[in-house]
Order: structure tokens, then sequence, then C-alpha cells
């Protein structure tokens, strides 16, 4: 894996300030570019905004498109509780299932919105912990939370390729809302049906998941205080390695 040197702080200061729409643009096209204004500037207000009004209009989609008392019925069908759930009488059943269905649709919205926030805030630690204590990276709480929002923007994508894959699909009955888009080999995979530990590592070798990793790994490096202790290719390496310990953790116990 190639290495890239992240840039000196006097070559940060002498780089002009980009503006927010050439922050979103290099994100995509010159990722240092976006990730070494962090420096100057550790704002992270409007790719939070940004994936949040593309989160609801996919979420607006998913409401219309997908057929939340079948989903709801299928969840319970497959977990522990199935037998419990067959054992009540039917209207009981009935209204189990309405509940969950008028949960499940209020928390598609609100996801989007505190989603990413907690997130970041949990990604953010743990990133700055691990780099500041073990390289030495000397990055700022704040400016880890820039660099997990900016290298988020490529859901983006994601949730236009979400709204434009239901949109134009004539059947959502068995839809897995989970995984809506065919960037993945979990995709092809039948959730219900498959070992849970090889569909949920299948997922996880996502298109995405893979380009996001790779940008959180260069944010960091570019911030990094000690160029010498991390390197590009070994900021994007430990936060592969966390990525996929967590996949592994989930897949294991069955949360996928």
């Amino acid at each position: 894996m190639s290495t890239v040197i992240p840039p000196l702080p006097s070559e940060v200061a002498a780089t002009p300030a980009l503006s927010e729409p050439q922050r979103i643009i290099n994100t995509f096209i010159a990722p240092s570019k976006t990730f070494a204004d962090i420096r100057r500037s550790a704002s992270w207000w409007v790719p939070w905004l940004l994936l949040t009004l593309v989160g609801l209009g996919a979420s607006a989609v998913i409401v219309k498109k997908v057929d939340f008392y079948e989903m709801t019925r299928q969840q319970i069908a497959n977990s522990r509780q199935a037998a419990q759930f067959e054992s009540l009488p039917k209207d009981q059943q009935e209204q189990r299932l309405a509940i969950g269905v008028k949960i499940g649709k209020i928390f598609t919205f609100v996801l989007p919105v505190i989603g990413p926030i907690l997130g970041a805030l949990l990604i953010g630690a743990l990133m700055m912990g691990t780099f500041n204590f073990v390289f030495e990276a000397e990055v700022r709480f704040r400016q880890a939370l820039a660099i997990i929002f900016y290298a988020w923007l490529p859901g983006l994508l994601h949730g236009i390729f979400t709204m434009a894959t239901l949109l134009l699909r004539s059947d959502t009955e068995n839809v897995n809302i989970r995984n809506l888009v065919a960037t993945n080999p979990g995709y092809f995979m039948d959730p219900n049906t498959s070992s849970k530990f090889v569909y949920g590592m299948a997922s996880s070798l996502d298109i995405f998941s893979i380009w996001i990793i790779i940008l959180i790994g260069i944010g960091f490096a570019v911030n990094a205080s000690n160029r010498k202790r991390l390197s590009t290719g070994t900021a994007i390496v430990t936060v592969a390695a966390w990525f996929f310990l967590y996949r592994l953790i989930i897949s294991a116990i069955g949360w996928v």
C-alpha cells in the first residue's frame, strides 16, 4: 500500500482556506485537501446537514415503498420471540404488529437526524483515543468529529442509490431494509436462511464502507502531528482493523 505523506503544518498554513462547497467536492476528488483544511477549521455542521437531509429523503421513500407490517412480522418470525408471539391470541398479535409498525416508521425518520451525531461522537472518540495513545497523533476531539463527518460524505451517494433502487422497483415485498443497495456480497444472500455470521461478514465487504474507512484513515494521517509514527497506510489499516473487529463481533452474535 502506497503511503501518502501528510502536509507539514507550515504547508497547511500556506494553503488557501477552502469554502464549504470546496471541502465537499474535494472529499470525493482530493480528500487530503479537505482534511488538511480541518486543521484550520474543524467545522462539521455542513456534512452533517447534508447527510441528514439525504437520509430523511431516503427514509420517506422507505416508508412509502416498504411494507412495514410484513417486515415486522418477518422480523418477529425470525427472532427468539417467534414461539411466544404465535401463542398469543390473534387480536394481541395484531396489536403488537401495529405497535411494531408505528415504532419502525418513527425510528426510520429519527435515525438520520440523531444517528450521525451519536455515531460520530462514539467513533470519533474511539479513533482519537487510538491514534493519540498509540501513535501520539495529538488530534483534537473537534478535529476527529470533522474527520468522521466528512469521511461519511460517500453516504450521500448511498442514500441516493437507496432512493433510486426503491423507486425503480415494482416489487418491494421481500426487500431487506438493512441492505438495500447491491454494493456488497451480502445483498445477494437471503438473510433469513443464510448463516448470520457469513451474511454479516459478507455485508461488511461493502464498497461504501471501504471508501469511508480509507477516508477516515487519510483524515487522521493528515491531521496527525507525529507524521513519523502515523503514515496514511498505517492509519487506514488501523481504522479497518477496528471496523472488521466490530463486524466480527456483531456477526458472531447474530446482530445483522
